[in-house]
């Protein structure tokens, strides 16, 4: 595995097709500090621009994936704008650069964490990892999580977690469709990647489009959509990955995708 970008709080590491970002501010239960926000979006601005990369998995060392804002900070009086706007920048860069994102959620995911895995694609948790927007604690709105959160599991439940402020389980995020795949608590890191094999495996050039014509499904009427739909499918279609599928199929082989 190479290593690419070892900043003070945040791992990025490549190895073929694929990228591991890794907060390992461990210590703190990796919590954002402002310092994490500028190395996200450093990081966030050099995968989208890094066309040799399909999927990129995030994950956070030690006992929690992320526990969100640092308190100390926020108490110190250390948060500015500028910090909600280097996150929420960085998160619109995962959410619609073309490429899969896959979040692992296990200890805690908490307010920016359960933001961050919102913006993502995938989202693989362990059945006990607690999983919240706690902002109003501190009179904090939860970012653009109040923007994203209906649109996974609807505007009641979503008003329920918000305005509440109350964590749930992995197993309740899986039943109500927050997260997409649970597994075992014990060697996370190596069942999260089994699951990104996977999605590496179908992450060709139709499955990428797919992702952008999905993520705007709530924001397009008709019209627009089948335009939009029109545009990718011609990307899709005449992409290097459709001539690969074609000459696989013929000959009965899996398609090496590019």
């Amino acid at each position: 595995m190479e290593m690419v970008q070892d900043h003070e709080f945040i791992r990025l590491e490549k190895q073929d097709k694929q990228a591991w970002v890794t907060f390992c501010r461990e210590d703190h239960l990796n919590a954002v500090n402002n310092a994490c926000t500028e190395q996200i979006l450093d990081i966030a601005r050099a995968l989208n621009t890094d066309e040799t990369v399909r999927v990129i998995v995030i994950r956070g060392q030690g006992r929690a994936f992320c526990t969100g804002i640092d308190l100390k900070e926020l108490a110190n009086d250390r948060i500015e704008m500028s910090y909600h706007q280097r996150w929420e920048s960085a998160l619109r860069l995962f959410e619609t650069m073309e490429k899969l994102v896959i979040v692992g959620m296990h200890g805690y995911c908490l307010g920016g964490a359960l933001q961050l895995s919102l913006a993502a694609d995938i989202r693989v948790s362990t059945a006990g990892c607690m999983i919240g927007l706690p902002a109003i604690k501190e009179s904090l709105i939860p970012g653009l999580g109040t923007w994203r959160l209906p649109r996974y599991i609807g505007w009641g439940r979503a008003k329920k977690m918000v305005l509440g402020g109350q964590n749930i389980q992995g197993e309740e995020a899986l039943r109500i469709g927050l997260v997409d795949h649970i597994v075992p608590e014990k060697d996370f890191f190596a069942h999260v990647d089994r699951v990104a094999r996977d999605y590496l495996m179908a992450c060709s050039t139709g499955n990428r489009m797919s992702k952008l014509m999905v993520g705007h499904a709530f924001d397009m009427d008709y019209d627009e959509a089948l335009s939009t739909y029109f545009r990718l499918q011609e990307r899709a279609q005449s992409s290097p990955d459709a001539w690969e599928a074609k000459r696989a199929y013929l000959a009965g082989e899996t398609p090496r995708w590019e």
